[in-house]
C-alpha cells in the first residue's frame, strides 16, 4: 500500500522541517520568510493532519469519487514539486542542506512519481491531475501566512 508509504515519507518530512526549518530560516533569504518554532510547527502540524486527513478520504472512496482522486493525486504531486523548490534548489543556492531536502527527494519524490505515475497513471487524466495540482497547491500556499499568524497567535510568539 503505497499511499500509507507515501504518508509515512510525508510525516517524516514535516518532522524533519518542524524540528530544523525554522532555525535555517533565519539565513534563508529569499528562500523561506522567517518563522519561529511554535508558528511553523502549527503550520506544519495542520499541513500534515490535512495529508492525512485526504489520504483516508481517498483510501475510503477506494477511486469512486474522482474529485477525491484529483486533489490526493494534486497533493502527491505539490509534495513531489516540494521537493525540488524550494528545498533543492535552496540547498545548491545556499550551499547549505536545507531541512526537507533529503526526504523531500529520497522519498516522497519517488513514492510520490510511483503512485501517480505507475500506480495511477493508466487511469489518469492530465487536465484533471494538474487541476487537482493548482487547487491543492493554492489552497496549501495561501493558508501558509494566516496558518503561521494563527500559530504565533496561541502560542505568543513574538
Amino acid at each position: 500500500m503505497f499511499e500509507l508509504l507515501f504518508l509515512m515519507s510525508f510525516t517524516l518530512h514535516n518532522l524533519e522541517e518542524g524540528i530544523w526549518l525554522p532555525k535555517w530560516s533565519k539565513n534563508a533569504g529569499r528562500y523561506h520568510q522567517q518563522v519561529g518554532n511554535n508558528e511553523f510547527r502549527f503550520a506544519v502540524m495542520v499541513v500534515t493532519v490535512f495529508g492525512y486527513i485526504l489520504t483516508f478520504a481517498f483510501l475510503v472512496a477506494e477511486n469512486s469519487n474522482e474529485v477525491i482522486k484529483y486533489l490526493y493525486l494534486g497533493f502527491i504531486m505539490m509534495m513531489c514539486f516540494n521537493s525540488i523548490f524550494p528545498h533543492l534548489i535552496a540547498t545548491i543556492f545556499l550551499k547549505r542542506y536545507a531541512p526537507g531536502t533529503l526526504t523531500g527527494v529520497f522519498l516522497n519524490l519517488p513514492i510520490g512519481l510511483y503512485l501517480i505515475f505507475w500506480q495511477y497513471g493508466n487511469q489518469l487524466e492530465v487536465n484533471k491531475l494538474v487541476i487537482g495540482f493548482v487547487v491543492i497547491a493554492t489552497a496549501t500556499l495561501t493558508s501558509l501566512r494566516p496558518l503561521f499568524k494563527l500559530g504565533r497567535g496561541l502560542f505568543n510568539e513574538c
